[in-house]
């Protein structure tokens, strides 16, 4: 009897280039999945504030570098005109070595005539450390130079004032110009026994 022996080697199969294919196992590659359309939106959204906040910092650092602008004036050229009030002088005396109000100040007051100071009249400060009444007002209100002699040694001699003998300062000039008879001016000044001061006011 003739038996039929089959093979248990596989047989590959023939293409029909005549070569045999040799199957290669299928390697799993990972996936990566693009963002969704939200997460780009989020992104992008993102990014514009970053740039923004980057923006404003550089313009506040470049703004902290820049020099500053000049300050202006405290004040203008002159002093302001008081509406209702007639142009006039007056002036307020401090007593700063006994912090009060210069009650009892003798001040000489003159105008320069082109060759001196000629004295108009003198006057005593009162109890709010001002004269009585305004030393030139109205008609008497003119340009010219002006001067103040305040008899401070015996103002300080009649306080009884505990100073070194002759004392550092005697008699005090303010002289100062009027030079528009528009304008109201006001002399505040401040005087010790070894320093004054004065300015111009309206």
């Amino acid at each position: 009897m003739t038996q039929t022996l089959h093979s248990s080697t596989p047989q590959c199969a023939q293409p029909q280039g005549g070569l045999p294919q040799v199957g290669l196992p299928q390697v799993g590659l990972p996936q990566v999945g693009l963002p969704q359309a939200p997460a780009r939106r989020q992104f992008a959204l993102g990014s514009l504030a970053l740039g923004a906040s980057a923006l404003v910092a550089a313009r506040g650092a470049l703004a902290a570098d820049a020099p500053a602008a000049p300050a202006a004036p405290a004040q203008g050229t002159g002093p302001i005109v008081l509406h209702g009030a007639s142009p006039r002088l007056t002036v307020h005396t401090i007593d700063t070595y006994h912090g009060m109000a210069a009650t009892g100040l003798r001040i000489d007051f003159s105008r320069w005539d082109g060759d001196a100071y000629v004295l108009v009249r003198s006057f005593t400060i009162n109890a709010n450390g001002r004269a009585d009444e305004p030393l030139l007002i109205d008609d008497s209100y003119r340009t010219g130079r002006y001067e103040l002699l305040l008899h401070v040694d015996a103002y300080f001699a009649a306080k009884g004032a505990q100073l070194p003998r002759p004392p550092f300062l005697s008699k005090l000039p303010v002289r100062f110009q009027i030079t528009n008879a528009a304008e109201r001016i006001h002399l505040p000044i401040q005087f010790g026994p070894w320093s004054y001061t004065y300015s111009r006011g309206s």
